[in-house]
This record gives structure tokens, sequence and C-alpha cells, in this order.
């Protein structure tokens, strides 16, 4: 894979001969700077913020945008091959720089001249929101602060079990172990079925579900909405809480040796068992869904499918993170101003936690925050194009209207906001927030992975061979583990 993507690369070298972006006018393409935009739930925000920058300054802005969901790759390959490479583009982690900074597409902003703003900009980044490689050097803006887990309508959840507010249940849950999860997750699906009533313990006390269904739950299909055909929302984000128990940093992940890797299997083993329980307890369009060749179609279970089913109230829980509220917003405007995040919860051991400053408790009770993408410039770029650029990243996350554009339009939390005073409009950034000021936050430790390690390894393999199974073992459980440690290691070794 190393190889291959280093062919591309020099193959994007050889293109850049010939490429606008450093030969051509830009009074002759239409345009001054060309923005690619690796966040696909918000392309046609991007559009409209690019509009307003040129309609106050004159300069024309042209933006790409992948599909929500989608992985930037291949159009990202596509448009760094094309007549016009973009301006500005999108790395996603620390992996992801390194091989555009192997093709010399990275400006190193540390050499930026002349821009005195923009300077000012990349020094007031926080010191662990850098894009670098373990150095000084930082060469991306960060595009927000995301967080992810189950999202959760409390006005469903609150109806499910006769309350009138479900704060006090939704406090128990974020500190309920596994074992208590599970039985809170198998009674609420007993309880879609078959109408079973029975308590259910949540941090060591009873909660009784609700006698009878009300117009809200008796909406509900199933637990949980599903993305089977979306390889990154389980072997990218799922995986990603089960690492944040090995590796204490990105960095530890990035430079792992064959050592490092090995410890992950028992966390790999907890991962795998979270995600079997996940997988007997789904929701589907008309009814309750199952593993099998159906739940990895994109057109019955992919990005949009599983944003509806919350949508629509037919599951309780959406594993997804803030960038999904505009597309629940698009489908229920009411249900979106109710969401809140709960914790990913999986079954580890004392063994299975090696990384520094974290706990089973700590794991149970935490969300994973982090920067997922970062704004760079291409250096293949004119001076003059690079400048523009640089005025406009200031404009984006300086001026009240580019602000406007992140916090209300994007629904994005900023990469510099302070979680002791900074609130939002829109309940999902608000909910990050919150775990924010209690510090309950891990991090995203796979972006320190093989770039093909996570969805297109690990992702791959669960899709072809297990979420189409049945039923799995303990030694599926192992399995899975063990083809997780193998991949990084081959791949660390290629």
């Amino acid at each position: 894979m190393k190889r291959i993507m280093h062919l591309a690369v020099v193959v994007c070298l050889i293109a850049v001969m010939v490429s606008s972006c450093s030969k051509k006018s830009v009074a002759d393409r239409g345009y001054d700077i060309y923005i690619f935009n690796a966040k696909g739930e918000n392309a046609a925000q991007v559009e409209a913020m690019a509009k307003a920058y040129q309609e106050l300054t004159g300069v024309r802005v042209k933006t790409f945008s992948i599909g929500a969901g989608a992985d930037q790759s291949a159009p990202m390959n596509t448009e760094m091959n094309s007549k016009n490479m973009p301006t500005i583009f999108s790395v996603q982690g620390i992996n992801n720089l390194a091989m555009w900074l192997e093709g010399g597409y990275v400006q190193d902003f540390a050499k930026v001249e002349n821009n005195p703003a923009f300077s000012q900009l990349v020094q007031d980044i926080a010191p662990d929101l850098r894009l670098t490689l373990g150095g000084t050097t930082n060469y991306g803006i960060p595009y927000n602060l995301e967080g992810y887990g189950y999202i959760v309508d409390k006005k469903m959840l609150a109806e499910l079990f006769g309350l009138s507010d479900a704060t006090t249940l939704i406090n128990d849950i974020k500190t309920a172990s596994y074992s208590e999860w599970e039985g809170f997750v198998t009674g609420i699906d007993n309880w879609i079925k078959n109408q079973a009533t029975g308590p259910v313990t949540v941090s060591g006390k009873p909660y009784n579900l609700a006698v009878s269904k009300t117009e809200l739950t008796g909406k509900l299909t199933g637990v949980i909405a599903f993305m089977g055909s979306q390889t990154w929302t389980y072997g990218d984000h799922l995986v990603n809480v089960a690492l944040n128990a090995t590796f204490t940093t990105i960095n530890d992940s990035l430079n792992a040796k064959e050592a490092d890797i090995r410890r992950i299997r028992g966390p790999l083993i907890a991962y795998a068992k979270a995600l079997d329980f996940k997988t007997r307890h789904l929701a589907g369009k008309n009814g309750p869904a199952q593993r099998g060749q159906d739940l990895v179609s994109d057109a019955n279970f992919g990005y949009d499918q599983a944003v509806q089913l919350l949508a629509e109230g037919k599951a309780l829980f959406l594993k997804q993170g803030n960038w999904a509220y505009n597309n629940i917003l698009a489908v229920n405007r009411e249900v979106a101003e109710r969401l809140y995040f709960l914790p990913i919860k999986m079954p580890f051991t004392p063994g299975d936690i090696t990384a520094q400053g974290v706990s089973i408790e700590k794991m149970e009770r935490s969300i994973p925050v982090f920067v997922p993408n970062y704004y760079t410039v291409n250096a293949l770029c004119s001076e003059e194009e690079k400048q523009k650029a640089y005025d406009f990243l200031v404009w984006m996350n300086t001026s009240p209207v580019g602000q406007r554009f992140i916090i209300e339009d994007m629904a994005f939390i900023p990469y510099n906001a302070d979680a002791a005073v900074t609130t939002v409009p829109n309940a999902l950034g608000n909910s990050i927030l919150e775990y924010m000021k209690n510090g309950d936050t891990i991090g995203d430790r796979w972006h320190g992975a093989p770039g093909p390690w996570a969805g297109d390894g690990l992702g791959s393999f669960l899709m072809e061979q297990y979420l189409i199974k049945p039923e799995w073992t303990q030694r599926d459980y192992e399995t899975i583990a063990d083809f997780g440690v193998a991949k990084w290691i081959e791949l660390l070794n290629q």
C-alpha cells in the first residue's frame, strides 16, 4: 500500500508540471482560490460561505465537497491530478499529512511571509491541536472540534421509562458499567419486541420501563441504528475507543513498534464483543434488523438510512458525531434539538488498560473529542494564490461572518472554544462541550494507525466475514483481534 501511495504521489508531481495551480493565470480559470472540503455534511454551507467571502472581498472562491459520510482519498487524488489543483485542501490526521508532505504539497506555515494576520492565527493554535509530525512545525488550521458517541433523543428516553425528564437517567447511563449497559439495551430491546416492563439497573439504580407505549416510543423498531455499509463507522470510529485503552497519545500510535501493537489484542477483543452485542439489537425500516447480506447494503444500511432511523424515531441510539446534526435537522427539527451524546462502552478488563491516565471508569464515562480535519495550503501554488488562501483562512476563523458560518450554519464547535464558557446553538455541540468541561474525553488514536489499517483493513474484514454472520463466538472475537494485530504489523513492516 505504501508503494501504491508513493506511486500516486509521483504521478501527482508529474501532473503539477502542467497544473494551473502553479502555471496558469487565475484570471484564465474563473476563480482565485479553490477549496477542497472533506466534510460532505456541510457542503452547502461551505459553498455559501465562499459566496459571502466573494461578495465581501471580490476574491472568487471555487469549492468542492465530497459526499456525506464518504472517504476523501479517491476524490482528493483525482482533484490533485486534475488540471486545476485545490489551493486549500483537507488533511485527515498525521498519517494523511505524511503522504502529502512526501509529495511536496503541504505548505510549512512557519515559512509564510508577508502575512502577519495568518502567522498570528497559526501561533494562537493550542499546541495539542497543531498538525505536526512530532516537531514544532505546524501544517494545518483545524476545521473544528468534533465528538461522537451514541446519539439519543432525550424525550424518547424519558418516555421509555415514564419520566418527565431524562437528565438523571442520562447521568446514570454515563457512569454505568458495561454489564449494566448490556442489561439496559437488552431490556429496552425486549420492551420494543414484547413490551416486557421489567426493571433495568443503571449505575446501581433500578429504572422501570413504561407500562404502555406512547405515540413516540411506539415508533421504535429496534434499539440501535447501524451503518453496515460504512466501514469507517466501525472500522475507524468504533475501534478508536479500544485504541484509547492502549495509546496515551496519537504519536504513541503513530510510532508504535511491534510490541506496542501486540498490546491492542485485549482491547480489540473487547471491541469485537461490543460490536457483536451492538449488531444484535438493531433497528430497521419496518422492524428489527439482523446481521446478513442486507446489513452491508448501501441501499438499506448506509449513512442516510441510519440518520433517517434516528430522526424518525425508529431507533433509540445512533453512533455518530456532531457532524450529523444538520443531516438530522433536515429530517426532523424537533428531534435534532433534543439530542445528547452517551459514551460508547466496551467490556474492558484491567489488563486491557495500559495507556497512562486512563481507567475502565474513565473509558466508560468519556466520549472521543478531537480535530477531525485540517485545512492546509498547497505549497505548489503560486505565491499570489497562497496569500489569498491565507487571507481566506484568517477571515473564516476570526471574522464575525466567518464564525457565524462555522458555529451556526455548519453547527461546528470552533477549535479554539473554551469549554468553560462556550455554548453553541445546537444540542449535540453543547453535549460535547459538557463532556469537555468535565474532563470526560478521550482522543483520536486511530489517526496514528497506518492509513489502510482501520476502515479499509479491519472494517472491510468485519463487513465481509462477520456482519453477515448470524452468531459470533469467543473464538470469533479472538480471530478479529488477531487480524487487527497482524494487519497493523504487516503494514508497519512494508
